[in-house]
């Protein structure tokens, strides 16, 4: 049973982890309301020691230029709304709730036909192992349904029924 539950241990920790820097950057996404975003995409240019010549910079200093704070709060709730199914995910899964298993397998599950559409366009490491990474997470609480034994409110009610009697 211990070596089943070791994946299931990282799966955990990898929900958290992805939770909070997700959460972290919704934060740090907000803080841009209302701030000049061709200077700030000037300045991560700078930062990173980019090439302002380059036609791929020029145009990403462009499009950062033009974001409006609409679009700042709906890509920091998105990041924020994300970053907490994950943190539930993971403490769910923590708790060995059944809720848990089912709403990672539907999350995670859901994401794998963006997933293979991203690895078809472009064959990076990144993709192809976060596709890899997504698939077994999914094959694995599926198939060990054992750590997840009956602890909801479904389960604990089904136990307590009792059948109809026979007419």
């Amino acid at each position: 049973m211990e070596k089943n539950e070791t994946f299931l241990k990282l799966i955990i920790i990898e929900k958290f982890v992805l939770g909070t820097i997700t959460v972290l950057l919704s934060f740090g996404i907000i803080s841009l309301l209302n701030q000049d975003m061709d200077k700030f995409a000037n300045d991560l240019v700078v930062l990173f020691n980019l090439d302002m010549e380059n036609d791929y910079i020029e145009s990403a200093i462009k499009k950062l230029g033009m974001l409006g704070n609409g679009t700042i709060i709906g890509v920091s709730i998105g990041m924020l709304s994300y970053g907490s199914l994950n943190l539930v995910e993971g403490y769910g899964l923590h708790r060995r709730k059944r809720w848990a298993e089912w709403l990672t397998v539907i999350a995670t599950g859901l994401f794998i036909p963006f997933e293979i559409y991203e690895v078809i366009q472009a064959q990076t490491l990144v993709r192809i192992g976060a596709l890899i990474l997504n698939i077994a997470i999914v094959y694995y609480l599926a198939k060990h349904k054992e750590l997840f034994k009956g602890n909801g409110v479904l389960s604990k009610l089904l136990q307590k029924s009792k059948p109809y009697p026979k007419n």
